[in-house]
């Protein structure tokens, strides 16, 4: 009933406000545009996954049933990279997320995942996001920094330091946002893994999905192969189990079907890897110009019904 509410809520307060939320201080852009009313995001499928024993396997899922995926930077060392993963935890509580830990590798002597890929990635994707984000008034923005999220591949987090009351009600407003994708709600995403031997063939298609109203567009597509659990207890932030590791990020290009014969990264330790279709979007040409309500007042309607679980632990 509360994330009905919410839902409602969201329905007739934020639609207006997604344009210009950012310059409100409800949330920073993941991506920054080169302006002319562009929008821009990602969307994904839930995991398949590439077990030793998996010979076959394959996903299908319409728009409407795709998960919001959430993309963190982090690395081993980052104290408070846990602070704010219980509160993503939280804000979570038991939704379909798909979540992919980016860990910082470039220049990087002691966390020992991530890849020149995974970097290549998050800086082409969010890295001057992210250095608008973390810029202050006496330090200049950086394009890697732990900790950051990314909800929908549109709003970001960097740092500790919350936007409302609590990270949980940040990262909850962001959740019930969901995707401004264009795409067609009964447009579907496919991905399928074959083995070969040491390689996997990959097949994949996404067609159909863009709304006939949108003319100008372009998406490329992504494999991101995650580790669902990799263990390291030399990590200075003591977490010592590191879930969602990143290890290949593997651009497939623009193409709505074809396939891919490679040989999948090694898991960390175990036997628990999977691989995720993203898609990166953008559109050209679209405005909203309708007026804002104050953030204010949206924050402290969504606030009530951010997770709480240490109280349900009570009751």
């Amino acid at each position: 009933m509360r994330k009905l509410v919410a839902l409602i809520l969201v329905s007739i307060i934020i639609i207006p406000i997604q344009a210009s939320a950012s310059s409100e201080g409800l949330w920073d852009d993941a991506r920054i545009l080169g302006g002319g009313g562009q929008l821009a995001g990602t969307i994904g499928t839930l995991p398949i996954d590439l077990t030793n024993n998996t010979t076959e396997t394959s996903a299908s899922f319409g728009i409407s049933d795709l998960p919001s995926i959430v993309e963190v930077y982090t690395a081993t060392w980052c104290t408070n990279c846990i602070t704010t993963e219980q509160a993503l935890d939280e804000a979570l509580g038991d939704q379909k997320v798909t979540r992919i830990h980016y860990h910082r590798h470039l220049f990087e002597p002691t966390d020992p995942f991530g890849s020149n890929s995974t970097e290549s990635r998050w800086i082409d994707s969010y890295g001057m996001g992210s250095i608008e984000s973390s810029k202050t008034d006496f330090l200049d923005g950086q394009e890697r920094v732990a900790p950051s999220k990314v909800f929908d591949g549109e709003r970001m987090y960097t740092g500790i330091s919350t936007k409302s009351n609590s990270l949980v009600t940040d990262y909850s407003t962001a959740l019930v946002l969901g995707s401004s994708h264009p795409f067609y709600d009964n447009g579907s995403l496919a991905l399928s893994a074959e083995r070969q031997g040491d390689s996997r063939e990959f097949s994949f298609s996404w067609d159909n999905v863009f709304s006939s109203s949108t003319e100008n567009w372009e998406a490329n597509g992504w494999l991101m192969f995650v580790e669902k659990t990799a263990k390291f207890p030399e990590g200075s932030n003591r977490k010592e189990n590191y879930s969602h590791v990143l290890h290949e990020a593997v651009n497939i290009g623009p193409s709505q079907n074809g396939s891919i014969l490679m040989e999948p990264p090694r898991t960390w330790d175990g036997d628990d890897l999977t691989v995720v279709l993203v898609i990166d979007w953008q559109t050209f040409g679209i405005e909203n110009s309708l007026p804002a309500p104050a953030v204010s007042t949206l924050l402290c309607m969504l606030a009530a019904f951010a997770p709480r679980r240490q109280q349900q632990q009570q009751d």
